[in-house]
């Protein structure tokens, strides 16, 4: 009976041992993954858009090539229409790791908020003001959803909340994930670093 209580006790301790070091295995890869996702993005919010593209599947770069890309971000924060500023972001979840072929992805559900204001000459009468103030939010509640949609009126800035989603791939399942948003529109730069069964689950 003592032996019988020694080999369960074994067991158990051995079981315990395998699933905590699972349960670490797995926050070790999704810690990686937040650390990556928060360094992108926090060169996105300063503006450093050249190193941010360093966080991108280089494959993406054989559609629009990294220089070109950088120059459009830039050239979408020096609009001369409007004064468009990268707030920051907030993880929300990160799913559990699938391989798929040769790589490794982790869906990534976040909210990225962003701040707009047209610039608008003096001469705008109030009515004028008013007219396109209530339709550029209904512009970008459509595109965003109202409730991710608020208005400074005072200041006539928008804040932009929308939730959005990423997934993140790495080759090995551990380190050095990239990053490619889940964009209906852009669906050609999806099946440049997705696999066909990652696009439908996530378009449909």
């Amino acid at each position: 009976m003592k032996k019988i209580n020694m080999n369960i006790n074994r067991t158990l301790t051995l079981l315990f041992f395998v699933l905590t070091s699972l349960t670490s295995l797995a926050q070790e890869y999704k810690t990686n993954i937040k650390q990556r996702f928060t360094e992108f993005n926090q060169y996105m919010v300063k503006g450093e858009f050249n190193k941010s593209m360093d966080y991108i599947p280089e494959a993406i770069f054989t559609i629009v090539p990294r220089a070109e890309m950088v120059k459009m971000f830039e050239q979408l924060l020096k609009n001369k229409d409007m004064e468009v500023k990268f707030i920051g972001f907030d993880i929300k979840e990160i799913a559990d790791v699938r391989k798929i072929d040769t790589c490794y992805y982790a869906k990534i559900k976040y909210i990225s908020a962003m701040t707009l204001k047209m610039k608008i000459s003096d001469t705008e009468t109030a009515d004028e003001k008013s007219t396109r103030l209530s339709m550029t939010k209904e512009a970008f509640a459509n595109t965003f959803g109202s409730d991710n949609v608020k208005l400074d009126e005072l200041t006539e800035t928008f804040t932009i909340n929308p939730i959005k989603n990423s997934w993140a791939i790495s080759k090995d399942g551990k380190t050095a994930w990239k990053f490619v948003n889940i964009e209906p529109k852009q669906r050609l730069i999806m099946e440049k670093v997705l696999p066909k069964v990652l696009i439908e689950e996530s378009i449909n």
